[in-house]
Parts: structure tokens; sequence; C-alpha cells
């Protein structure tokens, strides 16, 4: 053998010798092995995460399905379960990812379970063999049990008439009405009162021979004066109303009876009622009851006109939950009994009996509101655009109590979540 044959067979030893310990293409064929697990489990990933949401959507469907027939009485199973059903699929349109089978509804008492199963077509798993997932997804909602006394004090000044404001109202309320009066477990669980206002507050001409009606009165609003512009001599505005020409109206008390429910078995001039014919608008309130179509034709008689004071609003409505209140039939308080007021404006105050400066009659509803949350009321206030957010936001429970809309079209929205708040319904699975 040559030398020259003996070097060339050095270098392909030598260069297998290297090629079998170099381990750098290992690596590619390693990568290439493993990519195919690493594609399929970032793809369940991504299935995995799309049915974590589809659930999601699924339990909120439920959810609001439930709340709805939670309260449902004296109804069988099938129209039960068709009303749900005609939720969920207002709340899970056919648009949304997963095809979800019909609702099993099963109600027990005061607890209705809601269940529901869907199937999701996989993105990448399908590689697998896996084209689709069951997602299921279950509901639980039991009625408390709790008594309710709620008055929806509703402002019916002119203002209201615009921007679809009192329209919208009216249906938000009879809404409201509809589902917190479903959570009743018993008949009379639940009572509602109306107040609507203006300047003043109607209580119909019914009450003319009344022993708290004020038939003469003053108002230091409008002034009198006599006498030439150096030496004028002015006193307040006398009223004296013919209760054969009552309207049924009656305006602020004399202070401080403004903003109280007291009425003393024999009324004192201070503790009456002044009767009023002015700025007599609005319909007359109704107490609480449980005639429930009786409640929504008193919202659907509502008129706008007129103009704004917060106070004697406030003050009927806490009078219609408070017991031996003026035309009140509320009861005593109770552990397992909750009193709520449901206030909405949409305007700065005007005028009251007293005067027209707002900031004044700010005052008197601010002291107002105060009383009213000691007493252990709740209190809800909602703000329609326009109105001092301060003062009402203030007045309110808490803050999470108090609404501000910018549009009326919101209301539907507010309403329904303080009827979810007062249902006496809970997501309780």
């Amino acid at each position: 053998m040559s030398v020259s044959d003996k070097s060339g067979l050095a270098r392909l030893c030598a260069f297998i010798s290297h090629w079998a310990r170099d381990k750098r293409g290992s690596y590619a064929v390693i990568f290439a092995i493993s990519l195919v697990p690493i594609l399929i489990a970032i793809g369940a990933a991504i299935d995995l995460s799309q049915a974590y949401i589809v659930k999601q959507r699924l339990t909120r469907a439920l959810d609001a399905a439930g709340l709805a027939v939670g309260g449902a009485t004296g109804q069988t199973t099938e129209q039960i379960q068709t009303v749900a059903q005609s939720y969920f699929n207002a709340n899970y349109p056919s648009t949304k990812v997963g095809t979800p089978a019909s609702l099993i509804v099963t109600p027990a008492g005061n607890v209705v379970t809601l269940s529901v199963s869907a199937t999701m077509p996989t993105s990448i798993m399908g590689v697998i063999g896996i084209n689709t997932l069951n997602i299921g997804a279950k509901s639980q909602i039991t009625r408390m049990g709790k008594k309710l006394e709620v008055a929806l004090v509703l402002d019916t000044t002119g203002s209201m008439g615009s921007s679809s404001k009192l329209t919208t109202m009216k249906t938000a309320a009879k809404d409201l009405i509809t589902k917190v009066s479903a959570a009743a477990v018993n008949a009379g669980d639940v009572k509602i009162a109306i107040v609507p206002f203006t300047v003043d507050v109607k209580v119909g001409t019914t009450y003319k021979t009344a022993n708290w009606i004020k038939w003469n009165w003053t108002t230091s609003k409008t002034q009198t004066c006599t006498g030439n512009w150096w030496s004028q001599v002015c006193t307040d505005k006398s009223y004296s109303i013919n209760s054969s020409t009552w309207k049924g109206c009656v305006i602020d008390r004399d202070q401080d009876y403004d903003i109280n429910t007291t009425m003393p078995a024999t009324p004192t001039d201070a503790t009456k009622y002044p009767a009023d014919n002015d700025d007599c608008y609005s319909e007359s309130l109704m107490p609480l009851s449980s005639d429930w179509t009786a409640l929504k034709s008193k919202i659907d008689d509502l008129d706008a006109n007129g103009n704004t004071n917060t106070t004697i609003g406030m003050v009927w409505g806490w009078s219609m939950v408070t017991q031996g209140a003026t035309l009140s039939n509320a009861v005593a308080p109770a552990n397992n009994l909750d009193k709520v007021i449901v206030f909405l404006t949409d305007g700065e105050n005007t005028e009251n009996r007293f005067t027209t400066s707002s900031s004044s009659i700010d005052s008197r509803t601010a002291s107002l509101c105060t009383a009213i949350k000691a007493a252990g009321v709740i209190v809800y206030t909602i703000r329609v655009m326009d109105g001092n957010a301060t003062l009402l936001r203030n007045c309110a429970s808490d803050v999470g109590k108090y609404y501000s809309v910018t549009n009326a079209s919101q209301l539907t929205s507010v309403f329904q979540s303080i009827a979810q708040a007062l249902s006496n319904l809970r997501v309780s699975q």
C-alpha cells in the first residue's frame, strides 16, 4: 500500500470517527419527531380554551333562564321548561359557537335546577380523530323566601315626556313588577306601591273628608305685597282650597314634618298635608298591593307634566313602606322583610311649597334620605340623563344602588338589575 493510500484511509477513518461522535444532526431528527405532538398539544389548548368559553356562555344563559323561572308558581314543569328555553335561546343565540341540546329543567320546592349540554366542533384536534367536544353546564336557582315591600317613586314631570323617557320607564317598571312578583314564595310575600310625583303627590279626592288634609295654608315662595316700593309690606301668599273643587293633590307639610312620616292619632295643623290644585297633574298614588294587573295599569296611566320636587315624592314613598303612616298598609319591620324605595327622576329640583331655590330643596331631600336610610329602608336611586348626581348618589343606600343613565333605553337594563337584586332569587350553584 502506498503512502497516499494510507493517508486517504486515515482521513476516512477520522471522518467516520468524527461523524459518530457529532450529535448536532440528532436535534433536527428529534425535533422533527416531536413536532407532531407539540402541534397537537397547542391545538388541544386552543380547542379546550374555546370549550371553556362555551361553558361560561352556557352557564350565563342558564342563570338568566333560571332567574326568569325561579319564582314561577302554579305552572307545570312543561310550562316552566318552555319559558326557560325561551330565555336561554335569547341569551345563547344560534350564532354562538357550540350547538346546545334542549334544557333539562327540574323544579323542586323552592329550588329550580337547570342543565344543558352542547357539542362544539374542534379546530385542530381533528387531526387525531377528535372532531367534537361535549360540554355540559348546570345552574341552580333558589328562592330565598324573604318578604318585600317596595315603593316605586316615579318622576312624572314635564321633562319625562321627552326622549322616550316616560315610555321606556313604563315598560321597564312593569317588567320589574313581573320579575319581583314572581319571587313570592307565598301569596302576599311581595307587595309594591306606586308613587308618581311632580311638585306634589296626588292622593285622590276620595280623601277630601280626611282629618289630615289642610285646606287653608300659606306659602313663602309667593308673596303678596302692598304699599309703595319704599314702604312695601309683603306677606306669604295664602291659599284656601275648596274641597268640592279639589283635584286630590297635596304638597309639603310644615317643616320638619315635610321630611318624616309622623302622623298623630289626632292631627295637629302642622302635621296635616296642605291641599294643592296649582300643580296637580300626577296620577294618584297606589299603596302597597299584590294586584299586579292593577299596579301595571297604574303605570300605564302615568302622564308627564309639571315641575320637580323630589322631597314630596320621597317622603310619600317612605310613608308607603312605613307601618302606621298616612295611607300605608305596610307591616312592622322584621328580619325576613326588606323595605325598599326605588326612586327615579330626570331633573333638578325646581320648586316646593316653600321656595324655588334648587339648593334649598336639595337640602330637604338630603335630610330626608338620611332619615329614610336610618329607618332601615333600602334606597335605590336612578338619574335619567339630568338631575343632581351628587344628591342622588348620596341618597342611595350605597354606590352600587345608584344608577345614572345617559339614554332612556338604558332604563331597561337598570330596572332588570334592580329586579334581580330584589327578586329573592339567588344562583346557588
